[in-house]
C-alpha cells in the first residue's frame, strides 16, 4: 500500500473512533477490540494476533504473522445496576410523599469503537496506531429516586490516539514503545436540597428569629433543584512492552500504561426553587453561583504479563495477569476555579463563594486481574474461543458511591474468528460478567478524610452534613453483557 493511501486510511479511521461510556471494572475499559471479548482479553500482550497487538503489547507487533493490517471493532456493553433499598433515610425537609423509589436500571446499552492499524516496515520494524476509549462510565437513574442527592447522572467519556513503535532485536526479543494525546470528559449531575441549604446555610446562620417557625411551618419542604458540573481535559501519557518469542509456539509480552494527570475545566450550573422567604433565594444564589470549575484526575497506571502458547496445529492456551494502580483516586474534589485549590481559609472563615463545590472521598484500592483461554482452530476458515477471567473491584464497601456502585467480576467468554480469506477475517465475541452482590451506606460524609485541615481551620473539605442529602442504604444487584465484533483486514 502506498504511503499516501495508508495517510488517507488514518484520517478516516480517527473520525470512526468515538468516546464510548461503559460500566466496566470501575471506569476503565478493557474493550479495545473484539476479539478479546472472546476470550476474557487472556493473552492480551502475547496473542499478536491482529492489529490491537499495537494496544495491548506494541513490543509484540513484528512477531504477527501478518505484520501490516487494520482492525475495525465495536463492542455493545449493556450493564445492569438496580439499587433495593435497605433502610435509607431521607434529608431533612423531604417529606415521606416525595422520598422517591429505587431508581430503576442505573446501565444502559453503551457502544465502545476501537481503531487499529499496524505496518511492517521491515522484518525488524513496525509502527503502529491505537484510537479507542480507555475509560468511560455511565449511569443514569429516574430523576426522581431516593438517592438522587448524591447522584443521577455520571458520564466519562474518553477518547486515546496512541501511535507505535518496535524494533525486533533478535528472533527472541522485542521491544516496543508508544505515545499517548488522550481527550477525556465528564458530566455529573444531582438534586440539590436547597431547603436544607435555605435554613441551615442561610437563614439559621443570619440570626433570623424566626426560622424555626418557618421550618415548622413547612417552608422548607421539598425545596429542590439540581447541580450539573461539566468538564474536560486533553493530556499525554506512554507506553512501553517487551515480548520474548524462546520457541516458535511459545510467547510472552509484558506491557506498562502510564498514569495520565489531567485537570478539567469546565462550569457548574444550578437550577433554584423559590423559597418565600424574602432576601432568601437572594442569599442561596449567591451561595451556589454558577460559573468555571476544575477537578484533578490521576486515570491509573497499568502492567499486563500475558503468555500465549501453541500446544499443536488446532489448539493453543493464554493467560493473562494484571494490575491496576486504582489508589491514585483517592478524593474527587470539585474546585472553583477562583479558589482551585480546594483549601478552606486560613483564619477558619467561611469564603463569600466557598472553593470546593462538592468532594467525595473514593479512597480507591489497586486491583489485580487473572484471565485463562483457550482456542481451537477447526479449519482453515473457523476458530473458536473461550475465556475466563476474575477482576477485581478497586471500590471498597464503606466508600460505595451511587455514582459507581462497582464489584468484584467475573467473566466468562466465548468468540469465533471467520476467515473469508487470508486476508480479511471477521471475529465476534460474547462475555457475561457476573457482578458480586454489593452493599452501600452512603452519607455522603467520611470523618476521616480532612486533609487540608490547619491549626485554625480544624473542618476538613468533606464536611457535607448527612441531612441535607439523606442516608442511602441497601444492596445492589449488578452485571454486564457485552457483544463484540471486529473486521480484520491484512494489506
Amino acid at each position: 500500500m502506498q504511503r499516501k493511501q495508508i495517510a488517507q486510511l488514518i484520517t478516516a479511521l480517527m473520525g470512526v473512533a468515538s468516546a464510548g461510556g461503559a460500566y466496566a471494572s470501575a471506569f476503565q475499559l478493557l474493550e479495545q477490540n473484539g476479539q478479546g471479548i472472546g476470550n476474557a482479553y487472556a493473552g492480551s500482550a502475547a496473542s499478536a494476533e491482529d492489529a490491537s497487538t499495537a494496544y495491548f503489547n506494541p513490543a509484540a507487533m513484528p512477531m504477527m504473522k501478518q505484520p501490516s493490517q487494520v482492525s475495525l471493532g465495536l463492542d455493545l456493553v449493556k450493564p445492569t445496576a438496580k439499587f433495593n433499598d435497605g433502610g435509607s433515610t431521607p434529608p431533612r425537609f423531604i417529606t415521606a410523599s416525595n422520598v422517591g423509589g429505587d431508581g430503576g436500571d442505573a446501565g444502559g446499552v453503551a457502544p465502545v469503537p476501537a481503531t487499529h492499524i499496524t505496518v511492517g516496515l521491515n522484518e525488524a520494524m513496525s509502527v503502529g496506531l491505537s484510537i479507542g476509549a480507555p475509560f468511560g462510565l455511565k449511569t443514569e437513574y429516574e430523576s426522581d429516586w431516593m438517592g438522587r442527592f448524591h447522584a443521577v447522572r455520571s458520564d466519562l467519556k474518553s477518547i486515546n490516539i496512541n501511535p507505535s513503535f518496535a524494533f525486533r532485536i533478535n528472533k527472541m526479543i522485542s521491544v516496543g514503545i508508544g505515545a499517548s494525546y488522550q481527550h477525556f470528559e465528564a458530566e455529573l449531575t444531582q438534586a440539590v436540597n436547597f431547603g436544607a441549604l435555605g435554613y441551615s446555610g442561610v437563614c439559621a446562620s443570619s440570626g433570623l428569629a424566626t426560622c424555626n417557625a418557618l421550618a415548622a411551618a413547612g417552608t422548607f419542604n421539598n425545596k429542590e433543584g439540581t447541580s450539573q458540573v461539566k468538564g474536560e481535559s486533553d493530556d499525554w501519557g506512554w507506553n512501553i512492552g517487551i515480548a520474548l518469542q524462546p520457541t516458535d509456539s511459545t510467547r510472552v509480552g509484558l506491557s506498562y500504561r502510564s498514569a495520565i494527570k489531567h485537570r478539567l475545566t469546565g462550569d457548574v450550573t444550578f437550577t433554584r426553587p423559590s423559597i418565600a422567604v424574602p432576601g432568601l433565594d437572594q442569599a442561596i444564589a449567591a451561595q451556589t453561583p454558577n460559573g468555571p470549575v476544575m477537578v484533578d484526575v490521576k486515570l491509573p497506571e497499568t502492567w499486563i504479563l500475558s503468555a500465549f502458547q501453541q500446544i499443536n496445529e488446532q489448539w493453543s492456551l493464554q493467560g493473562d495477569v494484571s494490575w491496576t494502580g486504582w489508589s491514585s483516586l483517592k478524593t474527587l474534589d470539585i474546585c472553583r476555579t477562583g479558589n482551585g485549590d480546594c483549601k478552606p481559609t486560613t483564619d477558619g472563615s467561611t469564603p463569600v463563594i466557598p472553593g470546593i463545590v462538592s468532594s467525595t472521598y473514593e479512597n480507591w484500592k489497586d486491583t489485580w486481574r487473572v484471565a485463562f483461554g483457550g482456542a481451537y482452530q477447526m479449519n482453515n476458515t473457523w476458530k473458536f474461543r473461550a475465556g475466563l477471567a476474575y477482576d477485581q473491584s478497586p471500590v471498597e464497601a464503606d466508600y460505595r458511591t451511587a455514582r459507581l456502585p462497582d464489584s468484584n467480576r467475573t467473566w466468562l467468554s466465548l468468540g469465533a474468528n471467520y476467515r473469508f480469506s487470508e486476508a480479511i477475517s471477521f471475529d465476534v465475541g460474547y462475555t457475561h460478567i457476573f457482578m458480586s452482590e454489593s452493599t452501600i451506606d452512603e452519607s455522603g460524609y467520611h470523618a476521616e478524610y480532612n486533609p487540608k485541615a490547619t491549626a485554625a481551620a480544624t473542618t476538613g473539605i468533606n464536611t457535607t452534613n448527612p441531612i441535607s442529602r439523606g442516608t442511602l442504604k441497601g444492596e445492589y444487584d449488578g452485571s454486564v453483557d457485552i457483544l463484540g465484533m471486529q473486521m480484520n483486514w491484512a494489506f
